[in-house]
């Protein structure tokens, strides 16, 4: 796969931030999530985490989080230049998760047909994370492809 040296530099920042919030939720309890980190056509990294309520309404993907943080310290003018996905899987999976439904629509309107986006795959072993596999694709890509979750992927999923 060939990443130009800003989706590299995003994707080094994505993998840090992984471990270091991963790290924090576990020590609170939590476990992994779905993260996003984009770069905006101004140069600077925005952040967004999956927040999953009791009320499936409220829940906010990581995508749209990030999208959200750059609108706060940018401006709606500001563009998505790529965006990292960052799924845990127990294992490798032939396909990362690609952004669905709004978060597609999200990308592609603060973004351009040409918008980056990184499926990366990370895994929690003993030993710490890994980051096992990257697709990349821009965001004309996506359409009109599905989001098709795997059923029983987690199944008897436990840390290698």
């Amino acid at each position: 796969m060939d990443l130009n040296s800003e989706e590299k530099m995003l994707v080094e920042y994505a993998k840090e931030a992984i471990v270091k919030y991963n790290k924090i939720r576990h020590a609170n309890g939590g476990i992994d999530t779905l993260y996003s980190f984009l770069l905006s056509d101004s140069g600077k990294i925005h952040e967004g985490a999956c927040y999953e309520s009791n009320l499936a309404l409220a829940t906010v993907c990581g995508e749209r989080h990030a999208i959200a943080n750059m609108i706060l310290q940018e401006s709606y003018k500001a563009k998505i230049k790529s965006i990292v996905v960052a799924d845990p899987v127990p294992e490798v999976q032939e396909h990362g998760r690609p952004p669905w439904g709004t978060c597609r629509h999200l990308i592609w309107s603060q973004g351009t047909p040409e918008t980056t986006v990184i499926l990366m795959q990370y895994i929690q072993e003993k030993a710490g994370w890994t980051f096992p596999k990257l697709e990349k694709y821009t965001i004309k890509d996506f359409y009109p492809l599905p989001y098709e979750p795997k059923e029983g992927l987690w199944d008897n999923w436990q840390p290698k």
